[in-house]
C-alpha cells in the first residue's frame, strides 16, 4: 500500500508502522454507532477565514440534504489561522484530531511520516484522484512515496498586482508592467513620488504568514527553473543555492531603505498589506489569487491588474510558480474512514468550489472557472491558470533538522539590516541547509528521489 521507495530506513521514522500505531493506538473523532437511525459525526478542520466561512455555509445545507440521506453529520471547525498547524500536531498527539482536515502542503509530508494520514487510493474514488492527477506529479508536495496523501480545492497562482490609477498618475504604463527588479524599484520610485506620503511603490509585508515562502521564494524561481523553495534547492543537483536570494533581498531592502516601500515593512502583516493596497495606498503587491476574496471582503473599489512576476534583471519569466492549494486529507485516526471519505469527496468536490468562487476564491476546476459564479470576474480570470502556471515541487527543506539560524530568521535578519553582509549570511545559510540534507540522505531519513521531477 505504501511505496517501499518513500526512504531506505523509512522516511523520518518508520511510516508504515507509525501509520499502523496511529490506526489501533489512537480513537478518531466520529462516532462509532451503529444504530442505524443515529447519524455518525464527522469532523472536518479548517483554517478560519473568508473561505472557511463559505464552507461552513455549504456544509450547513449539505447536511440537511445529502448528509441525512448518506447518515452523516458533519462538524465543521474553523481553525485559528496563525496557530493552525500547531493545532492539528496538538490534536493528533493528544487523540482528539479531526476525521478530514486541511493539510497545509508544506507539512505534508511530515504528517506522512508521522502516520497522521491515510493514503488516499484505497479510499477516494478513482474519478477524483484522475481529476486532481495534474498536481499529483511524483515530486508534488501531495505525493509520498508515489501515493497521493491529499487532494487540493483551490488554485492559488502567484502574480504582481498593479494599481492602475497610481501606475498611470505616476507617467507608468499598466499594460507594460515592470519585469525585471530593477523595473520593479524604478517604477516603485515613481508612485512614491506622486503619492506625496499617501500611496507608495511597493508592499514588503515581513510580518505576513508565509512572507519568505510566498513573496521571497517565488519571484527567483519564476525566473530559475531548477529552484525549489525553503533555502532554494536544487533538486537535479541535489545541492542548496540558497545564495540566489541575493537579487530579491537587494531590491526589498533598496525600497525599505529609500522609502519606496509602504512604511513599516518590518512589522507588516499580510491583513494590514492587502487592507492597504485595497485603499489604494500601494501600487504594487507581489500576491497569490486568495487577495481577489480578500479585496472583495473589504468591499475596495481599487482599480487593479493581476501582472506577470517580475524576476531578478537578466532573467525572463520561464514559469509562475502555483500552489494547488487548500489540500484535504483523510485521519488515520478516524473510526469511520468510509464515511470521512465521502465527506473527503465533497469537500474536494465542483459544488464546494462552486460556493468558493462566489466568494471570489480561485477555483481548481476548469469548469468552475467557466460557471456563472466567477466567468464576469475580470481580476481574479487575470489569476486563471495558464502555460507558465506550474504547481511548485515539494522541497525538503521542512523536514530537515538544521542547526543554527532558519531560512526564514536569515531572511528576516537581513532585510530588516541593510549593513548585513549578504554573501558571507547567504553562504553560511546554503553550507547549513546542505549539511542538514547531506545527514539527512545519509542516514536514510530522506530518500532524495521523492524530490526528483
Amino acid at each position: 500500500m505504501i511505496d517501499s521507495s518513500l526512504t531506505r530506513r523509512g522516511f523520518l521514522g518508520t511510516l508504515a508502522a507509525g501509520a499502523t500505531v496511529a490506526l489501533v493506538g489512537c480513537g478518531g473523532s466520529s462516532t462509532g454507532s451503529t444504530d442505524p437511525k443515529e447519524l455518525t459525526t464527522i469532523v472536518v478542520w479548517d483554517r478560519a477565514g473568508a473561505h472557511a466561512k463559505a464552507r461552513q455555509e455549504f456544509f450547513r445545507t449539505w447536511n440537511e440534504q445529502q448528509g441525512k440521506s448518506l447518515g452523516i453529520q458533519v462538524r465543521y471547525e474553523p481553525q485559528a489561522t496563525d496557530k493552525y498547524e500547531e493545532i492539528v500536531r496538538l490534536g493528533f498527539q493528544t487523540k482528539r484530531a479531526p476525521d478530514v482536515f486541511h493539510s497545509p502542503s508544506a507539512q505534508l509530508g511530515a504528517f506522512v511520516a508521522a502516520g497522521w494520514v491515510r493514503p488516499l487510493p484505497d479510499l477516494i474514488d478513482k474519478a477524483v484522484l484522475d481529476k486532481a492527477a495534474p498536481y499529483h506529479q511524483k515530486n508534488s508536495e501531495l505525493v509520498w512515496g508515489g501515493v497521493p496523501y491529499a487532494v487540493p480545492t483551490t488554485a492559488f497562482t502567484n502574480r504582481m498586482m498593479i494599481n492602475t490609477d497610481l501606475f498611470e498618475k505616476a507617467g507608468l504604463d499598466p499594460d507594460s508592467p515592470p519585469a525585471t527588479f530593477s523595473e520593479v524599484r524604478q517604477a516603485a520610485a515613481a508612485i512614491t513620488k506622486i503619492g506625496n506620503g499617501d500611496a507608495f511603490g511597493m508592499l514588503i509585508p515581513i510580518k505576513a504568514t508565509g512572507f519568505r515562502q510566498w513573496s521571497v521564494d517565488i519571484p527567483l524561481m519564476a525566473g530559475d527553473p531548477a529552484l525549489a523553495q525553503f533555502g532554494l534547492f536544487n533538486a537535479a543537483m541535489q545541492k542548496y543555492e540558497s545564495t540566489k536570494y541575493a537579487p530579491l533581498l537587494e531590491l526589498y531592502r533598496a525600497m525599505i531603505t529609500d522609502k519606496t516601500a509602504y512604511p513599516g515593512a518590518a512589522t507588516l502583516t499580510g491583513d494590514v498589506a492587502i487592507n492597504a493596497f485595497g485603499k489604494g495606498e500601494a501600487g504594487m503587491y507581489i500576491s497569490s489569487s486568495s487577495v481577489v476574496s480578500s479585496l472583495v471582503d473589504l468591499g475596495s473599489k481599487v482599480k487593479a491588474i493581476a501582472a506577470p512576476l517580475p524576476v531578478p534583471d537578466g532573467q525572463k519569466l520561464v514559469r509562475s510558480p502555483m500552489n494547488a492549494g487548500y489540500p484535504y486529507a483523510i485521519s488515520s485516526t478516524s473510526r469511520n474512514p468510509e464515511k470521512a471519505a465521502a465527506v473527503f469527496e465533497v469537500m474536494v468536490g465542483d459544488g464546494v468550489q462552486e460556493a468558493l468562487a462566489a466568494k471570489a476564491a480561485p477555483p481548481l476546476n476548469a469548469a468552475v472557472w467557466d460557471s456563472a459564479a466567477i466567468k464576469d470576474n475580470a481580476l481574479l480570470q487575470q489569476f486563471r491558470p495558464g502555460e507558465l502556471d506550474r504547481q511548485w515541487p515539494k522541497t525538503p527543506g521542512g523536514l530537515l533538522q538544521v542547526v543554527g539560524e532558519s531560512v526564514d530568521q536569515t531572511v528576516e535578519k537581513l532585510l530588516l539590516d541593510p549593513s548585513a553582509a549578504l554573501e558571507p549570511a547567504l553562504t553560511a545559510m546554503r553550507q547549513r541547509m546542505q549539511a542538514a540534507y547531506d545527514a539527512a540522505v545519509k542516514s536514510g531519513e530522506i530518500d532524495p528521489q521523492e524530490f526528483q521531477a
